[in-house]
């Protein structure tokens, strides 16, 4: 004979439950099989999430490279001529309008200033247009 163990009541052994106070007396344990289960799927959450972590941080690092690849384009200077280029234009255009301007008596401040404006759109529209073909070269229709 057995006793209960929450009120310690005689019991059968074939009994499942306390007459007295009504206790499980035998723990049905879970099958041999659903035992196991529990832990692959704690396995498959941690494998997940070790996967997302990863990809997340692949992500991270092909970004950090492609910032440092357009990092390395602007100090290695390829493109570094445009700025100082077109500046250049500019101050000759405006030296021989204004010499122009001092020498030759038709020519007035306000002739210059026109060609002046004339200019930077000219500018402008080679810019773009340098830039697209830029674009393109880099970007190539399939």
């Amino acid at each position: 004979m057995s006793y209960c163990p929450k009120c310690g009541t005689k019991v059968r052994e074939e009994m499942s439950f306390c007459p007295k106070c009504g206790a499980a007396l035998k723990i049905e344990q879970p099958p041999a099989q659903a035992a196991p289960s529990a832990p692959p799927r704690a396995e498959k959450v941690e494998k997940g999430e070790k996967r997302e972590k990863e990809e997340k941080e692949e992500r991270e690092k092909r970004e950090k490279e492609e910032k440092r690849e357009k990092g390395e384009k602007y100090e290695k200077g390829e493109y570094a001529f445009v700025g100082p280029l077109i500046g250049g234009l500019i101050l000759i255009f405006l030296g021989v309008m204004f010499y122009l301007a001092l020498t030759t008596p038709g020519i007035s401040m306000q002739l210059v200033a026109a060609f002046f404006v004339i200019l930077i759109g000219i500018i402008i529209i080679v810019g773009v247009i340098y830039a697209a073909m830029m674009a393109a070269r880099r970007h190539p229709q399939t």
